[in-house]
């Protein structure tokens, strides 16, 4: 009783010191600290009081100490894909260089460099002041023969029908048939160099043979061009859709004629500050290996909707193969190394962890393929590992969520584990000023 009535004196002492020193806003921090030295001392007396009436469960998790916040997600079942990887070059799906096909004058450029045009949209315009007036002296000359060629047939007639009266001789029929002949001959001709010339008139308006995106013009208004000449006008490359080729060591002939066969999927990743991905599928492979490298071309085909992949750009392509199920799949951060092997922590029923060895067949892409010791539903951890033991309490968030969540079967958002208890619960009422 003695040692009680020492603690009682040391108490009041305290609290009065705290009172008339410290403001109020001190004052418990202060208390709280006074009351944890104490608590040993009294904790022992209501040990000694009530040796065996404390709840197992209780000491339990006096013994596991405070709970360590960890971020958690499910172990889920899916199919593990195997994947052929190779560097790529992405390629124009079409290209085609634009030349004059005849002789002529720039008068007009009717696109900007790097603009997008659709098959049959003009790009340049050639002078056709000369083509169409050789055009109208054509049709002049096929309307004179038109002419000559209708009195030369009423003439064949009239003799026709005096030769039989033995008016004319036969010789004289003879030779105006002769001439209509001659002059229907060459009527035909210039018809025919009336179309010359209306197709030489569209040649001088150049369309875009193909939809596709045009580079740097060549030449400007003005300038004459010839058909001759090697240079082309602009080139016009096919983006959407575009081509990849890459090129894969020839033990992987049965694989890549596998994807060929199942139109299997290929991801195209595009490295940078900011790496793209984009998907395409199979659609070619060369019908030889090559000798000097020993290795084969294939080809995916991409929509490249959005113009991601350009010409010419150096790409990392992947194509799955096939995909083998009986995997369970997690993050990859969940599953670690240790002199056991690869180890991930699981959070059982409780709200406490165990590692578990694990058998890692594979990491694709940040996720984790696990062919032994882990279950579809299982939750692991996946950050906060270090500071885990086995046993621990953990409380727990989702990734991506904020508020943490605690072991099964609920409780007050201050909690009853260790850590709660091991917080000074807050005085009633409003804080009291110092008289």
């Amino acid at each position: 009783m003695r040692r009680l009535f020492t603690i009682a004196a040391v108490l009041l002492a305290a609290a009065a010191v705290t009172w008339f020193a410290y403001p109020p806003s001190r004052q418990w921090p202060i208390m709280s600290h006074v009351g944890s030295l104490i608590a040993p001392t009294g904790s022992a007396v209501t040990a000694d009081a009530k040796a065996d009436t404390g709840p197992a469960d209780k000491k339990g998790a006096r013994a596991r100490g405070p709970a360590v916040p960890v971020v958690a997600a499910v172990a889920v079942a899916g199919e593990m894909p195997v994947i052929l990887s190779a560097p790529g070059t992405v390629e124009a799906f079409a290209t085609v260089e634009v030349k004059p096909r005849v002789d002529g004058q720039i008068s007009a450029v009717a696109f900007t460099e790097g603009q997008e045009v659709k098959a049959g949209d003009v790009l340049f315009r050639l002078d056709d002041r000369l083509i169409r007036a050789q055009m109208r002296q054509a049709e002049a000359n096929i309307a004179r023969d038109r002419a000559a060629l209708k009195d030369a047939e009423g003439i064949l007639r009239r003799r026709e029908t005096l030769v039989t009266k033995n008016i004319v001789t036969e010789q004289a029929t003879e030779t105006q048939r002769s001439a209509v002949e001659a002059l229907a001959a060459s009527i035909a001709a210039g018809e025919a160099q009336f179309e010359a010339w209306r197709t030489q008139l569209d040649y001088l308006t150049i369309l875009a043979p193909i939809s596709g995106r045009t580079g740097a013009s060549r030449t400007k208004i003005g300038a004459n061009v010839r058909m001759a000449e090697p240079t082309p006008l602009v080139i016009i490359n096919q983006t959407r859709p575009i081509s990849v080729t890459f090129s894969v060591p020839q033990a992987e002939l049965v694989n890549l004629r596998r994807a060929l066969g199942a139109n299997s999927e290929a991801t195209i990743r595009i490295g940078g500050e900011k790496p793209i991905e984009v998907k395409g599928a199979i659609m070619f492979i060369d019908n030889q290996v090559d000798r000097t490298t020993g290795t084969l071309m294939g080809k995916a085909h991409v929509p490249n909707e959005h113009e991601a992949l350009w010409p010419g750009q150096a790409v990392e392509v992947e194509v799955v193969v096939e995909r083998r199920p009986g995997f369970v799949t997690v993050p990859a951060s969940a599953v670690l190394p240790s002199q056991q092997g690869m180890l991930a922590w699981i959070i059982g029923a409780d709200g406490t962890v165990k590692p578990q060895t694990v058998a890692l067949a594979r990491v694709i892409g940040g996720t984790a393929y696990v062919s032994d010791g882990l279950s579809a539903g299982e939750r692991v951890v996946i950050d906060g590992q270090l500071r885990l033991a086995p046993g621990s309490a953990v409380t727990v968030r989702e990734p991506g969520g904020s508020a943490p969540k605690g072991p099964p079967g609920g409780q007050d958002k201050r909690g009853t584990g260790p850590a709660a208890r091991d917080m000074p619960t807050p005085p009633p009422g409003p804080e009291r000023g110092r008289t």
